[in-house]
């Protein structure tokens, strides 16, 4: 804090930091329950750069050298050091997404840009220690790409708003809590990088004043005054959006590209914790839903590519149980969507019996964009995932085209983990026979093919994101219709919305077609692999062929017709031959994982 808050509020603000420290004794509400954990906190890392100090905090809950994980700053404020700081905001027990860095102020206090403090005077150079940290880190650690968060409290928090004006760091969002703005700062502050930003102070604050402070050297504006500053310089022009409730008032400054939002307490004092309002987790759930990456509770990123960094995205649930891991590998529907929203389902059910993963392909879930999307590329991928889930063993659950994928990673030389596979189950699989495959190949992904060259562009340019929201309202509402009502309350439609939307994201909507595309060359090369014997391989078989022929002009009713009598006949020999079972179903949808999950949990019990 400033020199001048000290002589006149000395003994009143170290009764407030107390309160900051150790809450206000109320019970507000939680995302993440961090005041009534059971969990410990790791202990704090201290890390020497060069002649600076910095403590770093993994996740309470278990660090795991494989994932990457997302970067928090949290700055302390005046006087409280960063000891003291992790001690307050403790992100590290109500998150498992981040790695917490808490850096130690080289002085009492931040070069918060006011060009008026100690540090300023001594030529502290904060910005370029923030910079030099960051990196140190990133050397050290998993870090994922453009996931860059920064929080602080009173005078940290005014050194936030320093790095969001000053720095070359381009973070995701930042965060203050008991933080007006300096008038310098505001003066002199210009935003390159536009930034989210969310402002939490509370009204009664007598230390930094909300309504901020006239004086020569150290003056405040207030925190209304600098949110609209803030939210102009992060180029956000629209109209404020204003929400006046009992115990807090917010304004939220908001674009098509980032939201700035003060947050008022009607009665707080200078503290991080208040009543009614938990500043930790509701700080996270603003970082949470401006990331790129939103991850849910059951997710992870698995770095198996530190040179170039390329993360694959894991959904684990049933951990508590012991045996095979399941590991579930998605595949097309009708409209060539293939991700874990369509294990929404399944994957919560199996989790009651079995510890079981759902791997995402690069370009799928949250895994990491590469420039050829296919099935068959990714199989060095998926053992090296593999190996960082460290299974002893797993049977291996693959719903339509996935078996793509399986079956290439089973045949293929450098994978490295096929002695730990018992069994496979191939859910309504490709069927790998002449006939079928030169069906796969023709219209639409020859289509794809002839017209890649202008295609990319057309669909880079936004043209085909609303007739993706079309389909995937009308995926939704077919999967509604197949679920059976006893399975209501297992149905996970928050991660299926989360998953499913990101489809209409014009990276998302160019993977889609690339895969398409080489979804041609994946079927020859996994063609070319005779099946595996040794291992057994269940497929279940729905009939969902019969409604296309039904449905189908004359003259594609004999080409389909072969079609389903050559997938009958190889998918029962292929069961016979590994020591198998064969499950047919009738009057089926081809979205099986939605229709007749309990045949597929009944196939998995039954494996040896």
């Amino acid at each position: 804090m400033r020199k001048y808050i000290y002589l006149f509020l000395k003994l009143f603000a170290i009764t407030l930091f107390l309160v900051g420290c150790n809450g206000t004794g109320n019970s507000p509400k939680k995302s993440l329950n961090i005041e009534n954990s059971n969990k410990t906190s790791n202990s704090l890392s201290k890390i020497e750069l060069n002649d600076r100090i910095y403590y770093l905090a993994k996740p309470s809950t278990g660090f795991d050298a494989n994932k990457a994980y997302k970067l928090l700053l949290v700055f302390h404020g005046s006087r409280q050091g960063a000891r003291r700081m992790k001690s307050v905001a403790n992100f590290e027990s109500a998150s498992e997404d981040y790695i917490v860095v808490y850096p130690q102020s080289q002085v009492e206090e931040w070069n918060e840009g006011c060009d008026c403090n100690k540090p300023h005077r001594l030529g502290i150079d904060d910005l370029g220690f923030v910079e030099a940290l960051v990196a140190d880190v990133k050397s050290k650690y998993n870090i994922i790409e453009n996931e860059l968060y920064g929080a602080g409290f009173s005078q940290g928090g005014l050194f936030v708003q320093n790095l969001m004006c000053n720095s070359n760091l381009k973070f995701t969002a930042l965060a203050s809590v008991a933080s007006p703005m300096s008038k310098q700062l505001s003066q002199q502050c210009r935003i390159e990088n536009n930034t989210n930003y969310l402002m939490v102070h509370g009204k009664n604050d007598s230390v930094l004043p909300f309504m901020g402070l006239e004086h020569s050297n150290f003056g405040l504006i207030s925190s209304e005054q600098a949110i609209n500053i803030i939210a102009k310089e992060n180029g956000i022009e629209t109209e404020v959006k204003v929400d006046i409730g009992e115990d807090m008032s917010t304004l939220i400054f908001e674009n098509d590209s980032n939201i700035n939002k003060l947050v008022a307490l009607e009665r707080g004092q200078h503290s991080w914790h208040f009543t009614n309002f938990n500043s930790t987790n509701e700080i996270l759930h603003f970082f949470n839903s401006v990331s790129a990456l939103p991850l849910d509770q059951f997710s992870s990123l698995y770095r198996i590519n530190k040179t170039t960094p390329l993360d694959v995205h894991v959904r684990s649930m049933g951990l508590e149980h012991d045996g095979p891991a399941v590991i579930l590998l998605s595949g097309f529907n009708k409209n060539y969507h293939s991700d874990s929203a369509w294990f929404s389902l399944l994957q919560p059910l199996i989790a009651k019996t079995h510890r079981v993963h759902a791997i995402e392909r690069f370009g799928n879930g949250f895994s990491s964009m590469v420039a050829e999307p296919a099935y068959a590329s990714f199989a060095p991928a998926l053992d090296q995932t593999l190996a960082a889930l460290n299974e002893e063993a797993f049977i291996m659950v693959s719903f339509a085209s996935g078996n793509l994928l399986a079956h290439t990673w089973q045949n293929s030389s450098d994978s490295t983990l096929v002695d730990k596979l018992t069994d496979l189950v191939w859910i309504d699989p490709d069927v790998l026979q002449p006939h079928s495959i030169s069906l796969y190949q023709d219209y639409p992904v020859s289509w794809y093919r002839d017209v890649q060259e202008s295609l990319m562009p057309h669909i880079e340019q936004g043209n085909w994101t609303e007739r993706t929201l079309v389909k995937l309202e009308n995926e939704k509402t077919e999967m509604e219709a197949l679920i059976a009502p006893e399975y209501s309350e297992d149905m996970d439609w928050p991660y299926f919305n989360l998953i499913s939307q990101r489809r209409a994201n014009i990276p998302n909507q160019l993977n889609r077609a690339i895969e398409v595309i080489n979804y041609h060359d994946d079927l020859a090369i996994a063609y070319s692999y005779d099946i595996n014997l040794t291992v057994p391989i269940t497929v279940i078989d729905s009939d969902f062929e019969s409604i296309d022929i039904a449905e189908a002009d004359e003259q594609y009713v004999e080409r389909l017709t072969l079609w389903q009598q050559e997938g009958i006949t190889w998918s029962k020999a292929i069961s016979e031959k590994t020591g198998g079972q064969y499950i047919p179903l009738e009057n089926s949808d081809h979205m099986v994982v939605f229709q007749n999950p309990a045949v597929i949990i009944k196939a998995i019990s039954e494996l040896n």
